[in-house]
């Protein structure tokens, strides 16, 4: 197997779920865990997120991951972005924001972005238990799919390639110390163009986070919205001034609904998957899968 250079910084995370019932609440640690890698050689950088719950773990034995891939070419503004998630029975296409259900179906998209043009395939493939674990296998199911669809848009002035590339450049402008005012970046994700604002930053000074003394962190309360349909997300991120040009998110707040909140805490020692940016052979199988998708819409 051969393997890529080491990446430019990587961190792990365990996932930490906190359930609502009533005057009750329910606090599972280490539901699943996720990975938070970039890389750089100079002219093109490539940041990743692998994400997921673990069955074994997760409640009812939930089975919900994703992993995007947002490769940046800065001399000519060009980029291509990869994305694969498990959907909802009630989310059936792969086009809405980056929201985990928990299959059978998945979603599988390829975006090839120029400065002003964005060419987006995407379709769906059944894989009942696979698990984020288990990327490879499905990979192998996405040859006999033939149901990709095409989607094209305008790329708005400035905007950048997918959302961990402008999480990087927000969080960013807030270890830079342009902290109290909103500053938005839009992003296009899945041919739909989304805001991402930064709402309000703060210094923490030194914080304790599980274990960990932190010299100095920094809470932003960031939100999402879909350019289209006018929808808002909202999140929270810790984070300190990272290594190697990428900020270092310690926690990421999310909570999708009133009874369920979602924390992605720092934790070197968190059973993860691989990045599978990092083989070269799940690589090129990903370039020849999009190339793939591409042909069949012409």
């Amino acid at each position: 197997m051969a393997v890529s250079a080491a990446p430019s910084a990587e961190h792990r995370y365990r996932i930490i779920g906190k359930l609502r019932l009533g005057l009750f609440s329910i606090t599972r640690d280490d539901v699943g865990s996720a990975r938070i890698a970039w890389r750089s050689d100079g002219p093109t950088s490539t940041l990743t997120l692998l994400v997921g719950s673990d069955p074994s773990r997760a409640p009812r034995g939930v089975n919900q991951w994703g992993y995007i891939r947002e490769e940046v070419h800065r001399a000519d503004a060009g980029a291509q972005v990869f994305s694969l998630r498990s959907l909802d029975g009630d989310d059936l296409t792969p086009d809405a924001a980056f929201g985990l259900g928990d299959g059978p179906l998945f979603g599988v998209s390829c975006s090839s972005f120029r400065e002003g043009d964005v060419h987006n395939v995407q379709t769906t493939v059944k894989a009942k238990g696979v698990t984020y674990r288990m990327f490879n296998q499905l990979l192998e199911r996405l040859p006999d799919t033939s149901s990709w669809k095409e989607r094209r848009v305008q790329r708005p002035a400035g905007s950048e390639p997918g959302f961990l590339t402008a999480l990087q450049d927000v969080i960013g402008q807030a270890n830079g110390g342009r902290v109290g005012s909103p500053s938005t970046v839009t992003y296009v994700y899945n041919g739909t163009v989304y805001d991402l604002t930064l709402r309000s930053s703060r210094a923490l000074g030194a914080t304790t986070v599980g274990t960990r003394l932190f010299d100095r962190l920094t809470r932003s309360d960031l939100a999402i919205r879909n350019r289209t349909t006018g929808d808002i997300t909202k999140f929270a991120v810790t984070h300190m001034p990272g290594h190697g040009g990428m900020p270092l998110p310690v926690q990421i707040f999310y909570r999708p609904n009133f009874w369920l909140s979602v924390e992605l805490r720092l934790d070197g020692d968190a059973d993860v998957p691989a990045d599978p940016e990092a083989d070269d052979a799940v690589l090129a199988r990903i370039h020849a899968i999009c190339a793939r998708g591409a042909a069949s819409t012409r």
